[in-house]
């Protein structure tokens, strides 16, 4: 063995020719890991996800099995006719229209070999389960508020049609609302606003869907879905009311600018989304800010509870499937090795509900012209 002379210093912890640091690094960072603890933890990924969906947005959506959705179609309303103790009343046939809701199934798989579980860093098995996560949540929600946001007909089959909520003339499935306190509507009454950002601001557009929504006895308190980018806009709103955390006293001063500054008690942008409320001429909305909307864009809604049948939008599941994110297992002849796939697999469709009329959307922009919102 070679001879050298001289004090020991950091130089020395340098390793010799022929040994690799990373390869030793690999080695010493691997965790063990195997198949059954990564289909673990992917279940529980998925289970949270599924519930993270049925709490933030089960306020929108009702689930059901039904491949169709039929309902009413209104017009005009003729009284009830007076009748004598003699008299036959005539009878009375209601009119239907309906549409269809959409399914598709959608799915991504994570897999490697026996070794490869044995040997990865935990870091690495959970960066291939959050983007499978991250893949289901994006189509998921892109549907859910791209069904609540276009005033598109979608064709189902040869003569069936996935439609938005009541969007005026120009499609095939023309629905008129029922009538309702001595107003009738026609097939040009749409919920799909435009208003002009030169001579409106977002208190008008809140007015307005609220309007659109009380017309058809729906009453309030409202939910509105905004975009996160216009938080700003809303929190200058004269009848906007602010969040005060329990613990602050606060002074009502008389407005930071002018008239009356209202007030509520809770914590300000919450998991849900909800940063405040707007008093409407019609009554009390929430405010939730999601990313997904973009700038201008309104949607307006009456919740009948979280997954309820009367809320505006609808997910339709298979019978066999049910709601949600579910793990299908490709087995082999050895367990070990190879592992083939785990495939995870989500099979719905997102529709409007059975009442056409709960939902209104409303687009501040210069000119006041309509367009459907691209979803993020």
């Amino acid at each position: 063995m070679a001879e050298i002379n001289g004090y020991m210093n950091i130089m020395q912890r340098a390793l010799p020719t022929g040994i690799d640091g990373t390869r030793i690094a690999e080695w010493q960072l691997r965790d063990g890991s195997s198949y059954g603890a990564m289909v673990q933890s992917l279940a529980t990924a998925l289970s949270a996800v599924n519930q993270q969906w049925v709490t933030r947005f089960g306020e929108v959506f009702s689930i059901t099995e039904e491949l169709i959705m039929e309902y009413p179609n209104g017009g005009s309303v003729t009284e009830m006719p007076e009748i004598t103790d003699e008299s036959k009343p005539g009878s009375v046939r209601g009119e239907t229209i309906g549409h269809m809701l959409p399914l598709a199934p959608y799915g991504k798989g994570i897999g490697g070999t026996y070794r490869y579980f044995r040997d990865a860093r935990q870091a690495q098995i959970q960066s291939s389960i959050t983007t499978l996560v991250n893949q289901a949540k994006w189509r998921f929600e892109k549907k859910l508020f791209g069904r609540f946001f276009s005033s598109t007909e979608n064709a189902i089959g040869s003569a069936g049609y996935d439609v938005p909520f009541v969007a005026g003339s120009g499609k095939t499935v023309l629905w008129v609302p029922p009538a309702y306190e001595g107003t009738a509507f026609t097939t040009s009454h749409s919920h799909f606003i435009g208003y002009d950002s030169g001579s409106k601001n977002m208190g008008d557009v809140l007015n307005g869907l609220a309007a659109t929504l009380d017309e058809h006895g729906i009453a309030a308190p409202y939910t509105a879905w905004v975009s996160r980018a216009d938080v700003a806009s809303f929190r200058v709103l004269t009848k906007f009311i602010q969040f005060v955390a329990p613990v602050v006293t606060y002074i009502d001063r008389g407005s930071e600018t002018t008239g009356n500054q209202m007030y509520a008690n809770g914590q300000p942008m919450v998991a849900e989304g909800t940063f405040g409320y707007f008093q409407s001429d019609y009554g009390l909305i929430e405010l939730k800010a999601f990313n997904r909307i973009p700038t201008g864009y309104v949607g307006l809604f009456k919740s009948y509870g979280q997954l309820a049948a009367g809320n505006p939008l609808a997910v339709r599941v298979h019978p066999a499937e049910g709601f949600g994110l579910k793990i299908r297992t490709e087995t082999a002849d050895d367990m070990k090795y190879p592992i083939k796939d785990v495939i995870v697999e989500l099979e719905f469709g997102v529709g409007v509900g059975s009442n056409r009329a709960n939902g209104a959307v409303g687009y501040l922009v210069s000119g006041g012209s309509y367009a459907d919102a691209t979803i993020g």
